[in-house]
């Protein structure tokens, strides 16, 4: 039986520490995900009433307090007033309900009740802030229409010019970050066919708006036309930003158009991202030094 030399037994130690080393390092790594801190928000109270009509169930949420009802609003823009109906006394949770673009019109509230349970609140003032996409242009916040129509024809290719999306606003933004957007149209797939609501949204990469190709509206405008008023972003940031490539695949959007899409990029990219490549060239080195030392002692 061979007798190895002490130096051999403390290269193999450094070996094996090396190693568990860098298995620790490869599992452990992974790209850190920075969220952003939920707006701490006040309102000033406007007005307690009884009855106000229903802004409809697309803006009517549940919500657990007040100041959640404020941090709806102030997460949903445009919102200037919003209303907490009162639910609850023991929990203090209810219903907040939005109005979109609109202003409150103290005329059509109800005070004659014995126990009021609206409480009218104004636009919410938040420390951090009214939240806006990343990369997206001033103008997508609050777009302007050139035209409520009916029947305008889809894109030529809807394969990839259809989106869910979760507003006008965001639709916007979609024709913003497209790789050629020249105009949008918004299709509002709610029963109040605000452009507030989720839809579909249709880009355009080419051309101007043709008035002739849309149709009289029977009712209330089914289209908003918008657009790109937004500059292209530079090609370096082009590929992060561009709009999804994959349609909308329901009527009724999600909110978040191509969320799935992007889910499935951050998943490839935090799968490369675990691999660690800086910390396996080193420990390939130093095993392979240490396989030749181990080898002349056992000569």
């Amino acid at each position: 039986m061979a007798i190895l030399p002490f130096w051999v037994y403390a290269a193999l130690h450094l070996y094996f520490a090396a190693a568990a080393l860098a298995q620790a390092t490869t599992t452990s790594t992974s790209p850190s995900t920075t969220t952003s801190a939920t707006p701490s928000c006040t309102a000033s109270p406007i007005a307690t009433i009884c009855d106000y009509p229903s802004p409809g169930s697309e803006f009517a949420v549940a919500s657990d307090g007040r100041a959640s009802c404020w941090n709806y609003c102030n997460a949903h823009q445009p919102c200037d007033f919003v209303i907490f109906v009162a639910g609850n006394p023991n929990t203090g949770t209810g219903t907040c309900w939005l109005y979109p673009g609109k202003t409150f019109d103290a005329k059509a509230g109800s005070t004659d009740c014995r126990n009021p349970s609206m409480f009218v609140y104004g636009k919410p003032e938040c420390a951090g802030g009214t939240p806006t996409s990343s990369g997206d242009c001033a103008a997508t916040a609050s777009p302007s229409a050139i035209a409520e129509v009916c029947g305008y024809p889809t894109p030529g290719d809807c394969f990839y010019g259809c989106y869910a999306s979760g507003s006008a606003s965001n639709c916007l933004s979609l024709c913003a970050k497209a790789d050629s957007c020249s105009y949008a149209v918004f299709n509002p797939r709610t029963e109040s066919l605000s452009p507030h609501s989720s839809g579909t949204c249709w880009v355009y990469p080419n051309g101007t708006y043709n008035a002739q190709s849309a149709t009289p509206c029977k009712g209330k405008p089914e289209q908003y036309v918008y657009n790109n008023v937004c500059p292209k972003p530079s090609s370096s940031s082009s590929s992060s930003s561009s709009a999804p490539s994959s349609p909308a695949t329901s009527p009724a959007g999600t909110g978040v158009a191509g969320a799935a899409g992007s889910q499935q990029t951050g998943g490839q990219q935090n799968a490369n991202s675990n691999s660690a490549p800086g910390s396996f060239l080193p420990y390939s080195s130093f095993a392979i030094g240490m396989t030749v030392l181990i080898w002349h002692g056992l000569r």
